[in-house]
């Protein structure tokens, strides 16, 4: 078999969409008709769902077909109000593409009252949109309002709705702990018609804080939109399928051991299943057995070394206890007497607060009750140390 002359159909980490993208068809139809109808929802979930991924996968066909215009605005890169005002507004200089550059750069002008945008072309043809911010020494909020109010001259000068996502949107919460900015943000969109506004975050909880926070300007602002694991209803039929693309049976057997290691995490599963297709590749085998999945789960480990290895040694002594105790036996039932004994853990006040830490990190979530670590195979590095 001479299966060299495929590409490995699963992605190592990075944005994925199209072939590449597994199930979440309910939440792309649900991202989609949320968009239509101009409602907000702040998008959350653990580390490494594909949040980012979701949303691409939903809004960008949409956009490329013109029934909706996409205003993407990444926050992580933020540092304070102005930084966001800056990003956000040249996100909507580029939704506002219109023709050639001069008619771009004057309808993008339009949307605007004090920022003034233009639109630059590259010796390679690429474009490129700045803001310059207004005058200094001015209301610093100001810009902001101006940038947010432009999303809505955008979409009543396109006649569709148009969809702001704010990526990575608890950024604001390191840099505006008065929340000053949070209340800008509300006073302005909460006017709009015709505008749907997304906020998603990698750090769950910092998102749902600003939401759910009765103390918090954003308070009910959007409806919550969590995201869980994939099924193996979802995820069975397209690994079959991805490895089927490229002349590879993925066996029954072979396919429930692979499910079981990455226990629905989207990450996971993409990872350990690119290093499974490398050991069948490796081989020269067209069917991919329970033994390939083995082999792919111990390259995918030596591979994940150094980033695993970080992980527990960003934690304290007793959060990596608890970590590793909930490797071994995910539980319910963590501060009872009877784990805390069995797996030889602190005090049940000390397994609490670790608990609690490790969740609020990201290293462990809660799945219903059950307590578990987020990275399956993180898991599984633990329980071979």
């Amino acid at each position: 078999m001479n299966s060299r002359k495929y590409l490995n159909p699963f992605a190592l980490g990075g944005v994925v969409t199209g072939k590449q993208f597994a199930g979440r068809s309910t939440e792309v139809a649900r991202l989609r008709a949320i968009a239509e109808a101009g409602q907000h929802v702040f998008l959350f979930a653990p580390r490494r769902y594909g949040k980012t991924s979701l949303l691409r996968e939903a809004l960008d066909a949409e956009a490329t077909a013109r029934r909706l215009v996409l205003v993407w605005c990444d926050c992580l890169p933020t540092v304070n109000e102005a930084s966001l005002a800056r990003r956000l507004a040249e996100a909507v200089v580029r939704a506002a593409r219109a023709g050639r550059l001069t008619q771009w750069a004057k309808e993008a002008g339009k949307l605007f009252r004090r920022l003034r945008p233009s639109v630059t072309a590259g010796p390679g043809g690429e474009v490129s949109a700045t803001v310059e911010l207004g005058p200094p020494g001015s209301k610093g909020s100001a810009d902001l309002e101006d940038a947010l109010e432009a999303v809505g001259a955008l979409a009543r000068a396109k006649g569709k709705p148009v969809v702001v996502v704010f990526d990575e949107f608890q950024q604001m919460a390191e840099w505006d702990p008065a929340h000053r900015t949070e209340a800008v943000v509300r006073t302005v969109i909460q006017h709009q018609r015709g505008v749907a506004y997304c906020f998603a975050g990698s750090r769950h909880h910092l998102v749902q804080q600003m939401f759910t926070d009765r103390a918090r300007p954003l308070f009910k602002l959007a409806a919550p939109f969590p995201l869980g694991r994939l099924s193996d209803d979802e995820l069975g039929p397209w690994l079959q399928k991805r490895f089927l693309e490229t002349d590879q049976k993925l066996e029954p057997a072979a396919l429930q051991i692979l499910l079981g290691h990455t226990a629905g995490h989207p990450w996971a599963t993409q990872f350990l299943a690119h290093f499974v297709w490398e050991a069948a590749i490796a081989a020269g085998e067209a069917v991919v057995d329970v033994a390939r999945v083995e082999r792919g789960l111990a390259e995918a480990l030596r591979v994940g070394e150094t980033m695993y290895a970080r992980d527990a040694a960003a934690v304290t002594p007793p959060q990596r206890r608890v970590l590793l105790a909930i490797a071994r036996e995910s539980t319910t039932t963590a501060t009872a007497a009877g784990y805390i004994a069995r797996q030889e853990l602190p005090a049940k006040s000390t397994v609490a607060q670790a608990l609690g830490s490790l969740i609020e990190k990201g290293y462990a979530e809660a799945i219903g009750d059950l307590a578990v670590v987020s990275d399956p195979l993180f898991a599984e590095w633990l329980r071979r140390q």
